[in-house]
């Protein structure tokens, strides 16, 4: 290794590092100094650049193609990469040998020149970030068209489809007047789920996780015995968001009305529900309430075993009224273990006992004193 000085073509002087055999480094030597200094190639590379930037901008506005978001930096370098993207397909399609390819070696066999044409063009008119252009920078022609032809080209029957799609959709659609945004909250009902997606927000996040909807790739509620119907709870989803002024769409429209007019069944979230194990029934709130729990545990025979206040089935009438009481509702299974347990006590004999007087244990000193007999000798007084 041996530095060496000298003056590049364009004028300054310098030194570079050659390595390598000595009978070598002369011809190396006279290569390297032919070149710019490395601070000059540098700026040369700037200028071709910014250069390539500035036509490629001005193609583009000519071409009235899609403006691209990003920095200032990467807009300006994406819409030369773009321009190479668009450079290259054109290229490729008049070139016989890269079609035979695409067909004998990557397996798209009946793709023709229109097909790698509409694919370009899609991927002008929709991918407007500036970030797919530097990601994709160096992939071939093959790469882009396995990931976008599917979405690139559309049979008429899916074209038809999807515009249908986009048509029910719209109709669906309800926007708040106290709206805070254009984009949609898309409520899907089914009979053991309530589903919503939605962009990252964090003020919808909050709104739907007070609900009880969970982040399950997307938001959703199960729907049990204890939420009530799929269809109340989705309303009233569409109804909470909508006072948020987040616009909605429900494909049903009694549910989509529902949400609007703020009519669906409030769910229960007071029950009484049964311990098969245990053969109690539990009293379960949502939430900490001191009243609920000084009253319930006044029960007879209540006592607390977490989460809930638990009574003897045998108590059930007491149970009954306190529900009454306090707007709870009864689960399935302690409607049913309350009848089982009313079935069971008919076939429990009923008798009517014989009550037994209790002897009184005699008083005989009473009875004497009591009868018309003289006074004993040995129990009067001296």
């Amino acid at each position: 290794m041996a530095w060496y000085y000298g003056t590049f073509s364009c004028g300054h002087e310098g030194r570079v590092n050659i390595i390598g055999p000595t009978k070598d480094r002369e011809w190396k030597k006279e290569r390297a100094f032919n070149k710019m200094c490395p601070e000059c190639w540098e700026k040369h590379l700037d200028e071709e650049r910014e250069k390539a930037n500035k036509e490629a901008a001005e193609k583009a506005k000519e071409m009235e193609l899609p403006q691209l978001t990003g920095s200032e930096k990467q807009v300006a370098w994406a819409i030369t990469l773009r321009q190479n993207l668009i450079n290259y397909f054109n290229e490729s399609v008049d070139d016989k040998m890269v079609m035979k390819g695409l067909s004998e070696y990557y397996g798209f066999i009946d793709i023709t020149k229109e097909d790698i044409l509409t694919i370009r063009d899609y991927i002008i008119e929709n991918k407007t970030d500036a970030k797919y252009y530097i990601d994709n920078r160096s992939d071939r022609l093959w790469d882009y068209i396995e990931r976008e032809i599917k979405n690139a080209i559309k049979s008429e029957k899916e074209l038809i489809e999807e515009k249908a799609i986009v048509d029910i959709k719209l109709e669906s659609t309800v926007y708040p007047d106290n709206k805070i945004t254009n984009v949609v909250a898309e409520i899907t009902v089914k009979d053991d789920k309530v589903t919503v997606m939605f962009e990252k927000n964090e003020d919808f996040r909050q709104l739907v996780k007070s609900l009880g909807y969970k982040w399950e790739g997307t938001w959703e509620r199960k729907i049990t015995e204890y939420t009530g119907k799929a269809e109340d709870r989705a309303a009233e989803l569409g109804n909470k968001l909508l006072n948020a002024g987040f616009p909605i769409m429900i494909l049903d429209e009694q549910t989509r009305n529902n949400a609007v007019n703020g009519l669906y069944e409030q769910e229960c979230k007071r029950w009484i529900k049964f311990r098969e194990k245990e053969k109690v029934l539990a009293i379960s709130w949502q939430g900490r309430d001191d009243k609920l729990y000084k009253t319930a545990r006044k029960l007879p025979g209540s006592k607390w075993s977490s989460p809930s206040v638990v009574v003897k089935i045998e108590r059930y009438k007491e149970v009954e009224e306190f529900a009454q009481l306090f707007d709870f509702e009864f689960s399935k299974a302690a409607l049913k273990a309350i009848e089982e347990y009313k079935e069971a006590l008919k076939n429990v004999e009923v008798v009517a006992p014989v009550k037994v007087e209790e002897n009184t244990p005699k008083d005989g000193l009473k009875e004497i004193l009591n009868s018309s007999m003289k006074v004993l000798e040995d129990l009067k007084d001296d």
